[in-house]
């Protein structure tokens, strides 16, 4: 049995050897750039499965094909020779984790870094985005080996293939991507007009994420290296202001920031007057959000915790009182509805159109009150202000008018005391108003 399995091995060592003679032809072909000869000896060669029994048998069909995808004569089988060089070189690499023959047959993986690279450009240039990123993919991992094996690139990195992989994911969409590929340059510090853009990317990147260690590590970083770029003076308030034209995304990055960070003043604020804006002061042909509700919860929780933290601003008073006056108007607007009915009525208004009329003044009245709460507020800051400007002395004189009419309209059904009272702070606001010019 032993004298069987050494005769039966022997043979197979023999059939190996004798078949690896196969290769070196063509190897002696490929070394002297004899492609034609190269090729006659691999066609003929690899019509047997034995030729792909070693991994030298791979990375002679990937060599062949890397020249063929680069040769202009065979501009048409390009791609399809590209990428199937590249699947000849992996299984290579999956054969022969060590890479042994690859001194001897190096310029398989530059000459298929080089046909990705040039491919790649070509799809750029035809705003081929998506399939010039799959390529740009192929070119890092191929200038990485590359450069580990120390074969015609220098090190550390490729950082072209690297740049252009990383503004492609970005493209595309594939951020996580863009940040593997943007980070390995930022970490090298690599510079040059074109690169502020990548610490630029992993800035607003961190921003989104309320990563506040690496917003802060890429800001000073880009700083650091662009020192004149104002880009890197914006703080994560001005990215989660700027960052987006879409409302409910500037909305999210607000919050992220205000969870992180609930005593912060501005961003309490910034989210104040977002949806103020939204509710408030709607573009042309916009229409009201269908969670305006929710959103009005959002923007007074907001306004109020600004107000906390700074008393001494009126900006979220004002914007409060501004809210609540915009919704006394939508009200004194059904009021003035259920009272022109009325009267068109006369003697024949029923107790029904009496009792509309009365429901719609006190909901005017209830929204009115609130909005009048936060102009006292206001009104009491600034009448204690040595001297006021110009914008000051306009927002007294909206105020004061606001509240003289708050004081006529609630005045009007009062009684006794509320009466003599609510007539008196009429007098004050209508003079105050009176007095401002």
């Amino acid at each position: 049995m032993m004298k069987k399995t050494t005769l039966f091995a022997s043979i197979l060592l023999m059939g190996s050897a004798t078949f690896a003679q196969k290769y070196d032809p063509i190897k002696g072909a490929l070394l002297t750039n004899n492609m034609a000869e190269a090729h006659k000896l691999f066609n003929k060669e690899s019509a047997s499965e034995k030729f792909f029994s070693k991994p030298e048998g791979y990375i002679i069909k990937s060599y062949i094909l890397a020249f063929d995808a680069q040769d202009s004569a065979k501009a048409a089988d390009a791609e399809k020779n590209r990428e199937a060089g590249l699947e000849a070189f992996n299984k290579y690499k999956e054969m022969d984790p060590s890479m042994k023959d690859l001194d001897t047959y190096k310029n398989a993986p530059y000459q298929l870094y080089a046909s990705y690279f040039n491919s790649g450009v070509s799809d750029i240039n035809a705003k081929k985005y998506e399939e010039a990123y799959a390529k740009f993919k192929n070119v890092v991992d191929l200038s990485d080996l590359l450069i580990s094996k120390k074969i015609y690139l220098p090190g550390p990195i490729d950082t072209n293939a690297v740049y252009y992989a990383g503004v492609l994911a970005e493209t595309n969409k594939h951020m996580e991507d863009a940040v593997k590929y943007n980070t390995r340059l930022a970490d090298l510090k690599i510079t040059g007009n074109n690169f502020e853009q990548v610490y630029q990317s992993l800035v607003r990147y961190y921003a989104g994420k309320n990563d506040d260690a690496n917003f802060e590590k890429y800001r000073k970083l880009g700083k650091e290296l662009y020192p004149q770029s104002e880009f890197f003076n914006y703080n994560k308030l001005d990215f989660a202001i700027g960052g987006s034209t879409n409302f409910d995304e500037k909305v999210a990055a607000l919050e992220k920031i205000i969870t992180a960070s609930p005593d912060d003043y501005k961003a309490n604020l910034t989210l104040g007057e977002a949806i103020f804006e939204r509710l408030n002061r709607a573009k042309e042909g916009e229409t009201k959000p269908a969670n305006a509700a929710e959103l009005e919860t959002k923007m007074l929780t907001a306004l109020k915790k600004a107000e906390s933290l700074n008393a001494a601003e009126l900006q979220p008073v004002l914007l409060m009182g501004d809210h609540f006056m915009n919704k006394a108007s939508e009200k004194e607007e059904v009021m003035r509805n259920a009272e022109k009915e009325m009267d068109k009525k006369g003697a024949k208004a029923t107790a029904a159109d009496k009792q509309a009329y009365a429901d719609a003044k006190k909901a005017y009245i209830a929204e009115y009150a609130v909005a009048a709460e936060s102009f006292e507020k206001a009104a009491d800051v600034l009448g204690k202000l040595q001297q006021l400007d110009n914008v000051q002395k306009r927002q007294y004189k909206v105020i004061a008018g606001n509240l003289a009419q708050y004081y006529f309209v609630i005045g009007e059904g009062a009684t006794g005391a509320n009466k003599t009272k609510y007539s008196a702070l009429e007098k004050k606001y209508d003079a105050l108003y009176k007095s401002m010019k």
